[in-house]
């Protein structure tokens, strides 16, 4: 059975995705634990895509007509669940980045104020 384009879209799409993940985890970009998240999100993508004849009875049963369309739904749902969980982790750092901006204002201020005591008793 001859691949269509838009298959062969899907098969190169999702290898360049596993070599960007590896090139991004080879350079430090990223973490090792969204690392193995997105590995496993390629994985199945490139899979997906080698044999979506699996898809057939599902992509039907939810009503798309074209296969590689249920393909592409699934892609763009699974991106916005990662970047729903991206955006709980950023607000989540965000709120810890707070608390420590606050926790150092108050170090420096009580280091300013023992050095000011300090530097009073030196002078009586």
């Amino acid at each position: 059975m001859p691949l269509h384009r838009i298959e062969l879209f899907a098969i190169l799409g999702s290898v360049f995705l596993i070599i960007l993940i590896l090139e991004l985890i080879r350079r430090g970009y990223l973490n090792e634990r969204y690392s193995l998240l997105w590995l496993t999100t390629g994985g199945i993508f490139l899979v997906l895509s080698l044999s979506i004849n699996w898809l057939k009875p599902i992509a039907l049963f939810v009503g798309f007509q074209i296969v590689s369309n249920a393909l592409f739904f699934a892609g763009i749902l699974f991106l916005v669940i990662i970047a729903l969980g991206l955006t709980v982790a950023i607000s989540n750092l965000s709120e810890r980045n707070k608390k420590l901006t606050q926790e150092i204002a108050l170090l420096k201020k009580w280091a300013q104020d023992l050095q000011r005591d300090g530097a009073h008793s030196k002078k009586e």
